[in-house]
């Protein structure tokens, strides 16, 4: 392998003209720098990352903490922040909490021991403190998807209060007035929005859902949408719409009634949201409240690498609109009283 030094003398300059040329540091002239490139991919030199990272003081790695790896919304959110900062040249190391506030405090100390330049954190919730934890590290962090109760990062939020609003709408425009919700624990700000805007829409339509007709309970989200569907459409007088707060959870309600024999959208009308690439693929597609997910990456990602540039600018939150996407899983019944 090639040596700094070999490098050099090919090009036929300093070893620390090529050092600054690598590093990007101080002046280089625009021949000079041509000259050290082209030495450089004839010898097949590759510099150290490891000491460029202690010369520089960066690692050119972003941390990325997210609830549920496994989840589609989450795995399909890690591929937009992996796939936006390869372009800039960052590495991204991901961690998982597992929806476990142990687990989350243990992997924003192993971010903060592999020395990363920020963190992007979707926040499971639960302990609010974590972040100060980034900030008394002088690691520059956004938040995502989840909002916290800290004024001093910046945040990438959607427009879940809206969105919750907006499902309620569409069930209610297709005659459905008897609605099942299913939902996780609300323990997250975005549960707790969307929460709201259902009941937003529910009370502007002077309609009351049964309490047996809501249920918001821990569980992995596919067996939580399974379990519903079984509780909700074998009790007296079932919803004929159920608007799952994931597509996660719809995705199991759909399961869950076909089992139980219901033709689909025919006898039950499934409502989802966050559009997870798996949506347009379910039998029947999922009509679904979507969120931008590769949006929200580059966002985060944008607010990320110009907080680590300008560490003392204001926060900043950026709330990003969802929308409505009409699919096969939603059909019009006559209203009931």
């Amino acid at each position: 392998m090639a040596t700094i030094k070999e490098v050099a003398e090919r090009a036929q300059v300093s070893v620390a003209t090529v050092s600054r040329v690598i590093n990007g540091t101080g002046f280089v002239s625009p021949d000079l720098e041509q000259r050290v490139r082209e030495a450089m991919e004839t010898l097949n030199y590759q510099p150290s990352a490891l000491g460029r990272s202690l010369r520089r003081r960066e690692t050119l790695t972003i941390g990325l903490l997210i609830p549920q790896i496994d989840h589609p919304f989450f795995s399909a959110f890690a591929a937009a922040i992996e796939s936006a900062l390869f372009q800039h040249d960052y590495r991204t190391f991901i961690c998982s909490s597992e929806e476990d506030g142990t687990r989350e405090r243990s992997a924003i100390d192993i971010l903060l021991q592999q020395r990363v330049d920020g963190v992007i954190y979707v926040p499971t919730g639960q302990h609010p403190q974590y972040v100060t934890r980034f900030k008394d590290a002088s690691v520059p962090v956004v938040l995502v998807d989840r909002d916290l109760n800290a004024d001093h990062v910046d945040k990438v939020l959607s427009a879940n209060e809206e969105g919750g609003y907006m499902g309620i709408q569409h069930l209610l425009a297709h005659g459905h007035r008897k609605i099942g919700i299913v939902g996780t624990t609300p323990y997250s700000e975005a549960m707790v929005a969307r929460m709201s805007g259902v009941k937003r829409a529910l009370s502007e339509a002077e309609l009351d859902i049964p309490t047996r007709h809501i249920i918001m309970e821990k569980g992995k989200q596919f067996e939580l949408g399974y379990r519903s569907a079984h509780d909700l459409l074998t009790t007296q007088q079932p919803p004929t719409a159920i608007f799952a707060l994931t597509d996660v959870i719809a995705i199991g309600v759909l399961h869950g009634a076909s089992q139980l024999g219901r033709q689909l959208p025919h006898d039950l009308s499934v409502m989802g949201f966050d559009d997870i690439p798996l949506a347009g693929y379910s039998i029947p597609t999922l009509t679904t409240i979507a969120q931008p997910i590769y949006d929200m990456g580059a966002t985060a990602t944008s607010l990320l690498l110009s907080r680590i540039k300008e560490p003392d600018r204001e926060p900043e939150t950026v709330v990003l609109p969802v929308s409505l996407v009409a699919r096969d899983s939603v059909a019009f019944v006559e209203p009931t009283s």
